[in-house]
């Protein structure tokens, strides 16, 4: 009997269920600030800083309860079906999100206080996070194909004038 029940528990502890790797990127643009942030279920938090039309790349420790909670908030974010929402003001913030579990990858950019308002909540502690840490530099290329996509206006061709 003693061994049918530690068997039982070892079966009940060795059930928990998976842990998800999360791979989050964010941005943040406004006139003061430009900038990535980058998370993937590790201690490191990321920074690309492109204010200014640079790129310095730069890291921090989380330490566990920021961690956590980045995580904790990533497991309950619905992301909306529409994945862009935009007020007709071209000024204000934009923030983006690219959120990928696995296969799974989910996107949402969102501008002048218009969308979910649980993201901009989001960002906003994304923000605190990233302003409670000393970033230190580093020589690291972080891929922004993805997120840049959504969030870097494509310059037009020129028009030529072919009627002279």
């Amino acid at each position: 009997m003693r061994i049918s029940i530690i068997v039982l528990v070892l079966l009940l502890v060795g059930c928990k269920s998976p842990k998800k790797d999360y791979d989050l990127t964010f941005f943040k643009w406004n006139i003061h600030d430009s900038y990535y942030l980058k998370f993937n279920s590790s201690d490191t938090l990321y920074c690309v800083d492109s204010y200014g039309f640079k790129e310095e790349t730069s890291f921090a420790i989380l330490n566990k309860e920021e961690k956590e909670r980045i995580e904790e908030a990533l497991g309950t974010l619905v992301f909306p079906k529409d994945d862009t929402y935009e007020s007709p003001v071209d000024d204000g913030e934009t923030n983006a999100f690219v959120l990928k579990n696995g296969e799974e990858s989910k996107k949402l950019k969102i501008h002048g206080f218009s969308g979910p308002k649980q993201f901009w909540l989001f960002g906003e502690t994304l923000e605190r996070i990233k302003l409670s840490h000393e970033f230190t530099k580093m020589n690291k290329n972080i891929d922004l194909k993805e997120i840049n996509e959504m969030v870097i206006m494509k310059i037009p061709p020129p028009i030529i004038d072919t009627l002279q």
